[in-house]
């Protein structure tokens, strides 16, 4: 019996180990047939998939989560995809040196195909220096003047030099036994693939190598690069090469070769272009291992600047030819005999995928049972287009915010590490914030270069524009915004911190400035609980039209009309912007000494802006804590602005007083105040506040009631009453309530404090 105990308990012990745990759905992969959803059941729009398939033509699949969510024409039908079959051949690299065929990346490939050895006296012999790494990135300059490693050429001499190498040599395969010995019992097997992949897309006897395979097995391809090499139980490739195949761009050093030609093998065969030398493209900072990714080339252009940066894909003829992978979006998209040629219309068509995810994010797991379709929490955070003073959940009710105006070091604190990423206790805060209700953080992008920060506080490789942005820097905020976006609270992310100056353009902004903007708002634009601010006191590093432009560099980049900012130094007046089509929101900073000051100038901001933007309070010094922040927070809210609250840092902030700010919230969200207007000029009898739509609902406020709460001349009727207790949340509704016209007040009920708020609303 003790046996049996000991055995039931190790049992036990593996399963919960072995468990998905909350919040970690069990990946899902394809069998013998895909898994297949509805887009809506995987968050995306189908109309705008439609719009995708329409503008692309010929055949395609789009999967999302490891299911088959969209498909038009026939994504069984096997067919060359020409270029576009490069990045198998990096695998079968990999694959080699993994499994010890071959002894690195970067040994001679003389060994293999002692030939080379004897071309080209006149240039040194130059090609005894050739290794796979250069082959595999397409800078061995084979047929070409360059040294190896030295150049880039998009070269089909060199690519079918590489296969006949790396297939027939290394893996010992022939034309005809390729399929029966490598391909299929090495990958398509195991990936289990449908309609039978063949690297013989035209025959032995017809550019050998070619792959010919459907869109629907293509996106097995790119489903096990998405999982990072691994395909179920299997890691069919290491984890490291999976990732640096797609994530290592070649740099912008290394420049395209020229024209003069040199000597190949004997006989030599190409794959595909016959031109002498053939030298097809430059690389754009945008080649790695055979994959296309979304670099920046040498004059700062991003690859498809409309599409998340973790994009990376293959590509033949041009683009009608494609399997694409959205990493942070778990898209896949194939297509073949499509009407999309270069990268213009490969970033467009991304572009279309991308506008179709309605939300990201699957729940942990699914019952057996049917269940309903998974939806955001609310919808993400737009203008309301009726009310444009408020803002409201996208296809929900209206959104009130209230909390941290700090820290505003978020994404800098901790021990900076070697990649750029941080070790500090951004997770923690975020715990400490959850389940208060207290809904936003307050945090900036860059604070170098004249900012509050250290030269550290930005996000560029080694800390220098001009290298461009650190993807794991990116990576790393992802996670933490992720986190926040999934329990509600408001990524309030600001560009730049006061005073920075990192590019010095005047009025313009130049185009590295625009990459940098259209690179974050690219990355986390898919996030509902998101509000980008141009900069904090804005007056101390731009000017008036640089504001504008960025405005509009995020309103093109940005697919789904999330709310921008801009803060400025003390005062009221934003003139400036009021009429500024991409400004949407004035982030005020007021520093008064008390909440009625506070109060009054929300009240004269609420006037200037005559309903063309909203307010958020979102900087005044010496806020306090407990009755006195509550005391502040209502003032403004009742005053018409959002509340954001400076030195309200989480780390030392008492939970109670993020709780007090959930409260404001939760009231607030349960009412209509979206189409209200401040009117204390109806407060009566004990009412200090009033939010109102005069004749058909009513906040009023009370901070200290000695007395009755009341209202001017209200409409007789009847109405819904609920009370609210601002110290401590509690609640009674009173139903069917029969209201004379006229000024009229009320006695609170039994339970709820002199510190209240009441809601009333004619039914």
């Amino acid at each position: 019996m003790k046996l049996r105990r000991i055995l039931l308990a190790f049992f036990f012990i593996c399963a919960v180990a072995l468990e998905p745990r909350a919040g970690e759905a069990a990946q899902v992969y394809p069998g013998k047939e895909w898994a297949a959803k509805k887009p809506e059941e995987a968050g995306l729009d189908a109309a705008k998939l439609k719009e995708l398939s329409d503008y692309a033509g010929g055949f395609g699949c789009v999967v999302r989560d490891g299911y088959m969510v969209y498909t038009w024409g026939d994504a069984s039908k096997r067919k060359d995809v020409a270029s576009a079959a490069k990045p198998l051949y990096s695998h079968f690299l990999f694959k080699a040196v993994e499994d010890g065929r071959i002894s690195s990346l970067d040994a001679l490939v003389n060994k293999w195909e002692p030939r080379l050895n004897q071309i080209n006296k006149n240039l040194g012999h130059k090609d005894r220096n050739r290794t796979w790494r250069h082959f595999a990135n397409q800078i061995s300059c084979y047929g070409l003047n360059e040294a190896p490693g030295t150049a880039y050429a998009y070269n089909d001499w060199q690519m079918a030099l590489f296969w006949d190498t790396l297939f027939k040599k290394v893996y010992g395969a022939g034309f005809e036994t390729v399929d029966a010995d490598v391909f299929h019992p090495m990958l398509t097997d195991q990936l289990q693939c449908q309609d039978n992949p063949t690297f013989m897309a035209f025959g032995v006897k017809d550019r050998a190598g070619r792959l010919a395979i459907s869109p629907r097995d293509f996106a097995r391809f790119g489903l096990l690069y998405l999982r990072e090499g691994k395909w179920k139980d299997k890691q069919l490739i290491s984890r490291a090469h999976a990732r640096m195949a797609v994530t290592s761009p070649l740099p912008n050093s290394i420049p395209r070769a020229g024209d003069q030609a040199a000597e190949m093998i004997p006989k030599q065969r190409s794959i595909g272009s016959k031109r002498i030398p053939d030298n097809q493209c430059d690389h754009a900072g945008s080649y790695s291992w055979l994959w296309w990714t979304n670099g920046i080339s040498r004059d700062g252009a991003r690859h498809w600047p409309d599409v998340p940066v973790d994009a990376y894909g293959c590509f033949g003829h041009g683009g009608p030819r494609a399997m694409v992978v959205v990493p942070s979006l778990d898209l896949i998209i194939s297509w073949n005999d499509a009407n999309i040629r270069g990268a213009e219309m490969e970033n467009h068509a991304l572009r279309l995928l991308k506008k179709s995810v309605m939300w990201h994010g699957l729940p942990a797991r699914e019952n057996t049972a049917k269940m309903a379709v998974p939806r955001p929490r609310s919808g993400r955070i737009v203008v309301d287009p009726e009310h444009p003073q408020w803002l409201k959940r996208k296809g929900g009710g209206p959104f009130f915010m209230c909390g941290p105006g700090d820290p505003e070091d978020f994404l800098y604190r901790g021990k900076l590490k070697p990649d750029g990423t941080r070790d500090g206790d951004q997770m923690a805060l975020i715990g400490k914030l959850k389940g208060t209700g207290a809904n936003c953080i307050y945090l900036m992008a860059v604070r170098s270069h004249g900012g509050d920060g250290d030269r550290t506080h930005n996000p560029f490789i080694e800390n220098d524009p001009r290298k461009g942005v650190n993807q794991k820097v990116l990576a790393q905020w992802e996670r933490w915004f992720a986190e926040m976006d999934k329990n509600g609270i408001v990524i309030y992310f600001f560009i730049y911190d006061d005073n920075v100056r990192v590019w010095r353009t005047g009025d313009r902004a130049g185009n590295e400035e625009k990459q940098f903007v259209r690179t974050l708002v690219n990355r986390f634009e898919h996030h509902e609980n998101l509000i980008w601010c141009i900069a904090e006191e804005y007056q101390e590093g731009l000017t008036v039209e640089r504001v504008k432009k960025i405005a509009a560099e995020i309103r093109a980049a940005d697919d789904y009309d999330h709310v921008i900012a801009v803060h400025k130094l003390n005062g009221l007046d934003f003139s400036e912007f009021a009429d500024e089509p991409n400004i949407d929101q004035f982030a005020i900073q007021y520093n008064v000494p008390d909440a009625d000051t506070l109060h009054e100038g929300m009240i004269e901001a609420w006037k200037q802006a005559k309903g063309r933007y909203n307010l958020n309070m979102s900087e005044a010094k010496d806020w306090g804590t407990g009755r006195e922040a509550r005391f502040k927070s209502w003032a403004c809210a009742m005053g018409g602005a959002y509340v954001m609250i400076l030195e309200m840092d989480i780390a030392t902030t008492p939970k109670s007083d993020l709780e007090d700010c959930g409260r404001l919230v939760r009231f607030f969200e349960s009412t209509n105040f979206n189409e209200m207007a401040p009117h204390d000029e109806l407060r009566f009898a004990g009412t200090k506040y009033v939010l109102a739509q005069p004749g058909r609902s009513y906040i009023a406020y009370a901070p200290r009631l000695r007395g009755r709460i009341g209202l001017k001349n209200v409409k007789a009727g009847t109405y819904k009453f609920r009370w609210f207790d601002c110290a401590t949340g509690k609640e009674v509704t009173q139903k069917n309530v029969r209201v004379a016209g006229g000024n009229q007040s009320w006695d609170k009920p039994r339970g709820i404090g002199d510190e209240l708020a009441v809601y009333i609303k004619r039914i």
